[in-house]
């Protein structure tokens, strides 16, 4: 039997409340009015909904909400007493998302028509747990028409078309990674497989030729080549006449996991990116290579998705890394145009700007993904979906979508802290699954 409690008293309902109250009463739920939290029934409750305070909070709170306010974190901690918070978690304001001194630790936030700033940035992650948006009616057209979105299952869902029957291989496009050295063969490893399981039709694998035997044995679905090394064991600037010909070959080129920061390296990487006329993923050792070389970055052509961290981005960009957390969204967004490409910044939350249109937020991911190898993932899942024809704004968007999604449900069964880059892989086809078959 469901139990609701109300501060205040029925002589001072306003209109917006007195409506829903009436109908509370008329389906038989008699709310009890409290003064205090004492007077709240001494067993824990099952679930507990938080509609005590809306998106305007400011200022710490008054002494009884603050009482209440811990006494549901308090079931949450002690009894895991589900939470579900109604429109934003009570005690977290809505557009910074800075949480007061007592706010409310949702397990679920419903919120309503569109989701608040405060619930995505700031320390609104922390409080506000899995993040749902109640459809009130808005048209579609109308809430997507801002300069700053969240990405929603349907939209993923749009750029998933069924395969014809008559498919082979080469209708689902060819990937070549230049990954791995000596001492980080499994992002190499990590970002061959995602691309594959996010449906590539044909990966090719470059690494040194010392590993290659490695990668053949692991990989039996990957055709990997080995390409002469430098002594450090990473791909040495003499196979660059071999790379370009590779390259010649592919629909998209994903290169930098793993490849070492090596002088010889990272001349090979500018060198082909200087000449690159083909779609790329940018990611970790490849964008090392680029720190501080802002022209040739701008001359590489639009359709390249660079996955930076912050501190890669920073590197990418020349922002100081303490500029960026001020202002994430106007920092990519400003540097997606000034260099003409889609930038994809990894974080709490993602997000993804291309040279024109909104900044694209996503929300999918939990804290178990920081983990050793999810960016090598990330980096062949793109990859995997550009080659079957996404652009690259649409690619870094659903791949980050995806990525998120498979590490929710990794979350669900293997714990946050129990969770490990191959179960990002492993958990991509059901993300695919659930993405087709779900309704916002």
């Amino acid at each position: 039997e469901p139990k609701v409690f109300a501060l205040g008293s029925v002589q001072n309902m306003k209109m917006d409340i007195l409506i829903p109250y009436n109908k509370m009463i008329a389906a038989g739920v008699q709310p009890v009015f409290i003064q205090s939290a004492t007077e709240l029934p001494s067993e824990s409750p099952d679930i507990v909904i938080d509609a005590l305070l809306g998106t305007g909070t400011k200022g710490e709170l008054e002494s009884l909400l603050h009482e209440l306010v811990t006494k549901i974190n308090e079931w949450k901690a002690e009894f895991g007493s589900k939470v579900y918070a109604v429109d934003i978690p009570s005690g977290l304001e809505g557009e910074s998302g800075k949480a007061l001194e007592a706010a409310v630790m949702a397990d679920t936030t419903i919120t309503m028509g569109l989701p608040k700033k405060g619930l995505i940035f700031g320390e609104g992650r922390n409080y506000t747990g899995s993040l749902r948006v109640a459809d009130l009616g808005f048209p579609h057209e109308l809430t997507r028409g801002g300069d700053v979105l969240m990405i929603e299952s349907r939209d993923i869902r749009k750029l998933l078309k069924p395969r014809p029957h008559d498919s082979y291989k080469y209708s689902f496009g060819k990937v070549l990674i230049i990954a791995g050295s000596r001492e980080m063969t499994g992002a190499a490893m990590l970002t061959a497989k995602s691309a594959l399981r996010s449906g590539a039709g044909l990966v090719k694998l470059v690494v040194p030729e010392s590993l290659a035997s490695i990668f053949q044995t692991a990989l039996p679905e990957v055709m990997t080549i080995g390409v002469i090394e430098t002594s450090e064991g990473s791909i040495a600037w003499d196979a660059l006449e071999k790379l370009q010909g590779m390259v010649e070959w592919c629909n998209v080129l994903a290169i930098g996991p793993g490849l070492s920061q090596h002088e010889q390296t990272i001349k090979l990487v500018q060198e082909i990116c200087r000449k690159l006329d083909k779609p790329a993923v940018i990611d970790a050792d490849g964008i090392y290579a680029l720190a501080g070389e802002f022209e040739l970055v701008a001359d590489i052509p639009a359709y390249v998705v660079f996955t930076p961290h912050a501190g890669e981005f920073a590197m990418l960009s020349g922002v100081e890394k303490e500029k960026l957390v001020q202002d994430r969204i106007t920092s990519v967004r400003t540097h997606a145009r000034r260099l003409h490409k889609t930038i994809l910044l990894k974080g709490s939350p993602t997000i993804i700007a291309s040279a024109t249109g909104p900044a694209l937020i996503n929300v999918t991911g939990n804290p178990g993904m920081a983990t050793a190898g999810s960016g090598d993932v990330l980096t062949g899942i793109i990859a995997g979906l550009m080659a079957q024809g996404l652009d690259s704004e649409k690619a870094g968007y659903a791949g980050a979508f995806l990525h998120g999604l498979a590490g929710d449900l990794a979350k669900i069964d293997k714990t946050e802290e129990g969770v490990i880059a191959g179960d990002l892989i492993d958990y991509l086809p059901a993300a695919l699954k659930l993405t087709k078959t779900s309704g916002r």
